[in-house]
């Protein structure tokens, strides 16, 4: 009978020990495959990009690029699961290097008691590879605010998103996801955030978060502040640059009390992004409640997967 419950299961059974596995034996970064992959992307953006070419040549070439970068590896993902013995376990596998929480985290602490001592170069170095934007010049404030806002937009996209695409359409759909953000982040280490060439990219992700992101931000409004974080949704989130990030960033403003957003440099370049909210800068003590918010907005996704599980498992018992 337990031999019959696990085979019945075992996809829900893999989806858990995914999540186990990357909240407590999470893969350092020097040897995760996004690593490799990061710098193999970031060598195809530096070879197909030209600042000096037209928007058209832009949206073809990135729009190439990423296709077919995205159809090779694919292929290949495809192959491997259609001659698994054990499919789902490797579908668990990609799931949990779809995944990326908890290593974040523990450098947004780190960064916020480095910050604490005023231990500002330090502090500077840990942020850099979390964000695109130019950390040189942040002061205390300004790097709590960085490293909260790629917390939340990381979290986001990197656990939440992941595991909404995981449940709905399967492993594949997950990994082409994942494989394009990643795409993403290696091409705006060295272009510039609004260069069309990053365009296609962006609609694309857009259209894939735009249910899921919504989604959390609603629930991390109904946590905190609710009317509050509504206010701020019309007010900011609607008309920010990039509205999927507007939402977020206006429910945790709201849900915090503190003000995020704001200007940022990007290349050597200023850019006049809208400050959401009008309350005080954070400091090092809101990442642990930053933290906590999306901890809590987790487990309240992870209960109600649950009990979808247990409700399908009684009504095909």
């Amino acid at each position: 009978m337990l031999n019959n419950i696990v085979q019945n299961h075992l996809d829900f059974i893999v989806f858990i020990c995914a999540l186990l596995a990357e909240r407590f034996l999470p893969l350092v970064s020097w040897y995760h495959p996004n690593h490799i992959l990061s710098a193999i992307f970031k060598a195809i953006g530096q070879r197909v990009y030209k600042k000096t070419d037209s928007k058209q040549y832009h949206y073809l070439a990135a729009s190439l690029a990423s296709t077919l970068v995205l159809t090779v590896i694919m292929i290949i993902v495809v192959l491997l699961l259609e001659f698994a013995f054990y499919p789902e376990l490797l579908s668990g596998l990609i799931l949990y290097l779809c995944l990326e929480s908890s290593s974040i985290n523990k450098k947004a602490i780190r960064i916020a008691k480095l910050t604490k001592k005023n231990q500002k170069s330090t502090a500077r170095e840990l942020l850099k590879p979390l964000v695109a934007r130019e950390v040189k010049a942040l002061s205390n404030p300004g790097i709590i605010k960085a490293v909260m806002e790629s917390v939340i937009l990381r979290t986001a996209r990197h656990y939440f998103v992941v595991i909404f695409i995981f449940l709905l359409v399967g492993p594949i759909a997950t990994l082409a996801y994942r494989l394009l953000t990643l795409i993403q982040q290696a091409w705006r280490t060295d272009i510039a955030p609004d260069s069309s060439f990053l365009t296609p990219l962006k609609l694309i992700l857009f259209i894939i978060e735009y249910i899921p992101i919504r989604l959390l931000a609603l629930t991390i409004a109904s946590l905190k502040a609710s009317k509050k974080s509504m206010h701020y949704i019309k007010h900011y989130g609607r008309h920010f640059y990039q509205k999927n990030t507007g939402w977020l960033l206006s429910v945790c403003s709201a849900s915090l009390g503190v003000q995020l957003g704001g200007p940022a440099i990007y290349i050597e370049q200023r850019f006049n992004k809208m400050r959401v909210g009008v309350e005080r800068l954070p400091s090092a003590d809101d990442v642990p409640k930053l933290l906590n918010t999306l901890n809590q907005a987790r487990f309240f996704w992870l209960l109600i997967i649950i009990s979808v599980e247990i409700i399908r498992a009684v009504l095909t018992f």
